[in-house]
This record gives structure tokens, C-alpha cells and sequence, in this order.
């Protein structure tokens, strides 16, 4: 399969900065809002990590790793409820050390990155529920600012 453009560049530069399109990582990542830092996979990814990835069918996906097993990691979008079962270190092109909401840089050392990760990813068999609530009911531009006071 051929390269893309974001391989390419991350194979001679070791890092890029993104922007993630589409919504199945709201609400930590905003459509076209928000930049993701990503570093080129070097192998060993961990539960909570988020890799971009290829598909089968060449699509590049940014979705959570939620399970390290032995026959590939499961993953899941944090605006999604359907598991991906199967995905292997040759589809990981590159792993989010951190991202921008705004102008603000968060790391995944964050503490409250950390709470939101772990709660989220505990909660997915209630997410369906949670995802119709928040959408109704909550505006996540200003509660997911992560900010440590």
C-alpha cells in the first residue's frame, strides 16, 4: 500500500502537527478546531495511548487504544460506542503525545487529561446514553478546558 502524505513526513521528520476532521473523538477533539502533536510509533503501544492508524481500505483513523491484547489492540473513538477489534503495529503510523484546545497545549501527562481518559474509556458501556445527554444538555468547549488550578 502506498504512503500518504502524513506517513511520508513523519518517516523524515519524526513528528507532526494535525488536525483532526470529523467527530469520533469529540469531546476531547473539536472538528477542524483543535491540533493533535503526533510522534512517529516506534512500537509498544499502551492502553489510553491515541494512534493514528490505517484501515484495510487505506482510511487514517486517530481513535483511543482501550485494550492491548495478544492478536492487536482494540480501539474505540471517544465519541463512539462500536469497539475495532484487531489492529496491529504495522497499521500505527504515529502516536498524540498531546494536543491543542485553542492555544493551550495539554500533554498527556495532564492530570485532568489523565481523569477524563480513564473515566471515559471506564463509562463506555454507558457512553451511548451519556453522548445523547451531554449533546442536549452541555456545551464541552467550555468544560473540557483542562486546565490545573
Amino acid at each position: 500500500m502506498e504512503k500518504t502524505l502524513i506517513e511520508q513526513y513523519i518517516n523524515e521528520h519524526g513528528e507532526f502537527i494535525a488536525t483532526p476532521v470529523g467527530t469520533s473523538m469529540w469531546p476531547m477533539l473539536r472538528h477542524r478546531r483543535d491540533t493533535v502533536y503526533l510522534v512517529k510509533y516506534t512500537g509498544g503501544l499502551k492502553k489510553y495511548d491515541l494512534p493514528v492508524y490505517k484501515r484495510a481500505d487505506g482510511t487514517q483513523v486517530m481513535h483511543r487504544c482501550i485494550e492491548v491484547r495478544p492478536d492487536g489492540y482494540v480501539m474505540c473513538g471517544d465519541h463512539q460506542c462500536q469497539k475495532e477489534y484487531g489492529v496491529k503495529d504495522e497499521q500505527i503510523i504515529a502516536v498524540a503525545k498531546g494536543f491543542y484546545r485553542d492555544e493551550k497545549y495539554i500533554s498527556n501527562d495532564n492530570f485532568l487529561y489523565k481523569c477524563y481518559y480513564r473515566f471515559w474509556c471506564m463509562s463506555l458501556r454507558l457512553r451511548g446514553y451519556m453522548l445523547r445527554v451531554m449533546h442536549k444538555f452541555v456545551s464541552f468547549d467550555k468544560v473540557l478546558n483542562f486546565d490545573v488550578k
